[in-house]
């Protein structure tokens, strides 16, 4: 009995150390305590993308501005035709028969028709760039011109005096000035409409009325900036015989670049044989 009364009392004494170091835990303790930084676990971090540079956009192309170059007698600033010539119907180019000792070609033609005469140009000695207005008449205005100038020393098909006279049903030809001389007058300037109104422009290589030996439309020459292209047509056919041609090409300021010539020469008519 009494041994269990001593392991009772043995019990009741580890409980209450029990609870007295449970509340020990509980109260604070007295004076400075060391308070533990907090330690601070990396974040994982994207490295930033390299920022990509604004795209400078192409410059939209601007009209030349000249370079101030004056004309002078004798010395035309205005664009260089850099081919004058003939090519066939289907845009072929023809080399011509001969070129003599003044660098003028001859081109020949067995009908005087069916086929395309092309003025190729590029800005002269003004930087200006050629002009492209292919018909500019006013009647009341003798100087009206247009930019490609372009004469014949012939008359081709019936020479017609009336300008532009190129459709159905007053369709006409394209009359002579022998020899081919530009002016500013009414007689001339009606003639430089009449010629120049039958021709097309072309502003691109890839869109060109010729082409080269691949069969790609391309300009004749390399430098040219502008085509011009007429197809001659049996209202305007060239007359038997050498016919001799004189083009030059205003700028976009009206100055006139260096005169180029060529001949076309059409065979004679042979008078049928006699039985």
């Amino acid at each position: 009995m009494r041994k269990r009364f001593v392991h009772l009392v043995w019990i009741g004494m580890a409980a209450s150390m029990v609870a007295l170091a449970g509340c020990a835990a509980r109260t604070p303790a007295k004076g400075p305590q060391t308070v533990q930084a907090p330690i601070e676990t990396p974040v994982p971090t994207v490295a930033p993308a390299t920022p990509t540079p604004d795209v400078t956009p192409s410059p939209l192309p601007t009209r030349p501005v000249g370079t101030g170059v004056k004309a002078t007698k004798g010395r035309p600033i205005g664009p260089i035709v850099t081919f004058f010539g003939a090519a066939r119907a289907d845009g072929g180019m023809v080399e011509p028969e001969s070129v003599d000792k003044k660098g003028i070609p001859t081109y020949i033609s067995s009908a005087g028709s069916g086929f395309q005469l092309v003025v190729e140009a590029k800005p002269g000695l003004s930087g200006l760039d050629p002009g492209r207005r292919v018909f500019s008449y006013l009647a009341e205005d003798p100087k009206s011109q247009p930019d490609l100038q372009i004469l014949t020393a012939r008359d081709m098909g019936d020479g017609s005096r009336a300008v532009c006279d190129r459709m159905r049903p007053n369709i006409g030809g394209i009359p002579a000035v022998n020899p081919p001389k530009f002016a500013e007058n009414k007689e001339i300037s009606e003639v430089l409409n009449d010629f120049a109104c039958r021709f097309e422009i072309f502003l691109q290589p890839d869109s060109a009325c010729t082409v080269d030996k691949n069969g790609e439309f391309d300009f004749e020459s390399k430098e040219s900036t502008l085509q011009f292209c007429m197809v001659v047509a049996k209202a305007w056919a060239f007359p038997p015989g050498n016919t001799m041609l004189a083009v030059r090409v205003l700028d976009t300021d009206g100055n006139p670049g260096p005169i180029k010539q060529m001949r076309v020469r059409r065979a004679e008519s042979q008078p049928p044989k006699k039985k």
